[in-house]
């Protein structure tokens, strides 16, 4: 989407026409495919788009959105999902992607502004209603086969970025029963609507249950560094509210277009994107978010580092609760006070953290992180920490000391660990 992507330009001009399904298919039935509610549908989408077009905009930097705005991107959601539904309706049971995404731009008469690499635009190049809310309408359908089923994504552009339905829907017979759907709440600023939204949707367990992941980063018209949600449900009686599993946020950066990959097992999910160090000259790492997901149950698992000096970054920075999972049993008490004395220098406004060295230790896999800690009125005065952990990916924290260990030598590694 335009203001996610700074994507780009195309204008997909088609008559307006009926989905395929309503005629001309064996299955589903005319009786299963009303025209009258599909047309409506259609035209109720359109007539939302055209009153977000209506809304002012500011100079492109405007991150509120008036109680108008509001509204209008409330009707917008509800006419989108009314009209997939009743084009869902008309779908048959072998469904082709590629030609649900045809008919529902058709229909509505969407657009979607797409760029070519390399391809720089001035104003004058670009469509009447860039930038406006409702500029972009466009549509993303994906078929599985395990566990089968259509899922279908509505964005529509809001100043400085996007907003986004999820609806998913399984087989009934021979038509189509919405199993799960997904929405933005409503927002007061751009930061509560979508940039970059993907989703997956893991393979059945054992039990034939499965789940889906989204994620999204929050819109802001002035920076690459914002917010990603994420959450993972599960279907449930109730379409509209689906079993949620998990609801979290992080802090991120998305300047190298890296908006964050999720992959999902059947009992599993990874979660990955960059953000910030505890480190200001490490402008960014890798943060992972990896959960086992039992039934029901749902907790962060390892790997949660891609690197020893990412490892002690990610022990300082999360809670006790789940530093514990990935520190030595046999010196839990002493790592709990550390973990929280270090806790508290990291939050600390009048003291700077930095790496000083990573060092290969002798007798197996284990390392060494040297943690600087500058304090005083100028930070001309600095302590250093040594964190040692064993094994090679996933890593267990098994002491911090103010005593470099004399085992832990050679080359400095810390120059190999730069951001992957």
């Amino acid at each position: 989407m335009l203001g996610r992507h700074l994507a780009v330009a195309f204008l997909a001009a088609f008559a307006f026409a009926l989905p395929s399904g309503v005629s001309g298919q064996a299955e589903p039935t005319l009786d299963s495919c009303s025209t009258p509610d599909l047309t409506s549908a259609a035209v109720r989408v359109e007539a939302a788009r055209k009153t977000l077009l209506s809304i002012p905009t500011g100079d492109g930097l405007n991150t509120d959105v008036s109680p108008d705005a509001q509204n209008s991107i409330t009707l917008m959601k509800q006419a989108l999902t009314t009209f997939i539904r009743s084009y869902m309706g008309c779908v048959s049971s072998n469904p082709d992607p590629t030609e649900i995404e045809k008919k529902l731009l058709q229909l509505v008469h969407g657009f979607e502004f797409k760029v070519q690499p390399g391809q720089v635009m001035n104003n004058d190049q670009l469509p009447p209603d860039f930038g406006k809310y409702g500029f972009e309408l466009y549509f993303r359908v994906r078929v599985t086969d395990t566990p089968r089923l259509v899922s279908i994504t509505a964005d529509f552009s809001i100043e400085c970025g996007g907003d986004t339905v999820l609806l998913i829907f399984a087989p009934e017979g021979k038509s189509w029963k919405e199993s799960l759907h997904w929405q933005t709440e409503p927002y007061k600023t751009v930061g509560g609507g979508t940039m970059a939204f993907g989703y997956a949707i893991s393979p059945p367990d054992d039990a034939g249950r499965w789940y889906v992941v989204v994620h999204t980063i929050s819109p802001w018209c002035s920076s690459t560094w914002s917010d990603i949600r994420y959450a993972a449900f599960r279907p449930s009686a109730d379409p509209l509210h689906p079993q949620k599993l998990l609801s979290n946020s992080d802090f991120m950066w998305w300047g190298n277009d890296d908006y964050g990959e999720v992959e999902v097992g059947r009992n599993e999910f990874d979660l990955r994107f960059h953000s910030s160090s505890i480190d200001a000259g490490v402008h960014n790492r890798v943060f992972i978010r990896h959960y086992s997901v039992k039934g029901d149950r749902i907790r962060r698992i390892q790997p949660v580092a891609v690197s020893p000096r990412d490892f002690v970054d990610e022990w300082i920075i999360s809670p006790w609760s789940e530093s514990a999972a990935w520190s030595s049993s046999s010196s839990a008490d002493m790592l709990r006070q550390a973990h929280q004395m270090m806790s508290r220098r990291e939050k600390s406004t009048n003291r700077l953290l930095e790496y000083g060295s990573v060092y290969k230790c002798s007798g197996g896999d284990s390392y060494q992180v040297e943690v600087i800690e500058e304090t005083g009125k100028n930070f001309n005065v600095e302590h250093s920490y040594y964190f040692h952990l064993a094994g090679d990916g996933p890593f267990t924290m098994t002491s911090v000391s103010q005593k470099s260990d004399g085992n832990c030598g050679g080359r400095n590694l810390l120059d190999d660990m730069a951001t992957k």
